[in-house]
């Protein structure tokens, strides 16, 4: 050490300058209660904060889930609601395909012919729709081949020729769901 330049004298207890410490003043013990108290309350902020966070995204998730719940059971209840109905669709399809062209012609053929239209409509609203293609490929999820008719086509050889009973699905944004597969005859 120089002599120009000075020791600064230390404390005793945290080596620090002496100037630096404070010296113990009620005000300034209240000064570090409050301090104290200041980073307690900052602490407990903190804590509250987080808390409300992990609240938060809790109940997003729960609304959601319980939203995508109400959705799947509206849907669970359409179907099976629908379910009941749909024999009722089918009894008249077959009704109109056994009438003669004179029956159609009546009042009471064009009494069943609209109650079953009404019907169809009515299913189209709740976003269910027959399967009624006839000349395609049979697909597992959509037919249920119960028979072979021989055919003199080439071309509708492994394919859907007749409709026994007719299935219906529920399409819904972009998805199918099969309610009744239908009962088919395919060419052979």
């Amino acid at each position: 050490m120089n002599k120009k330049e000075k020791k600064i004298p230390t404390t005793k207890k945290t080596g620090e300058p002496a100037a630096a410490q404070t010296p113990e003043t009620p005000e300034n013990k209240e000064l570090e209660t409050r301090k104290s108290k200041l980073a307690e309350q900052e602490e407990i902020t903190k804590k509250a904060q987080l808390d409300y966070i992990n609240l938060k995204t809790d109940f997003d998730f729960l609304l959601r889930q319980t939203k995508l719940k109400e959705q799947t059971m509206e849907q669970e209840t359409l179907i099976k609601v629908v379910k009941k109905l749909l024999p009722f669709v089918e009894d008249l399809r077959k009704s109109l395909l056994h009438l003669t062209e004179e029956q159609k012609a009546d009042g009471l053929g064009k009494g069943v012919q609209m109650v079953y239209e009404k019907f169809l409509d009515t299913l189209a609203e709740f976003n269910i729709f027959p399967i009624d293609e006839t000349g395609v490929e049979v697909d597992p999820q959509l037919h249920e081949p119960i028979s072979l008719m021989p055919t003199a086509d080439k071309n509708l050889k492994g394919k859907v020729v007749q409709i026994f009973d007719q299935g219906f699905v529920l399409r819904k944004d972009g998805n199918q769901q099969v309610i009744f597969a239908s009962k088919v005859i395919v060419g052979g």
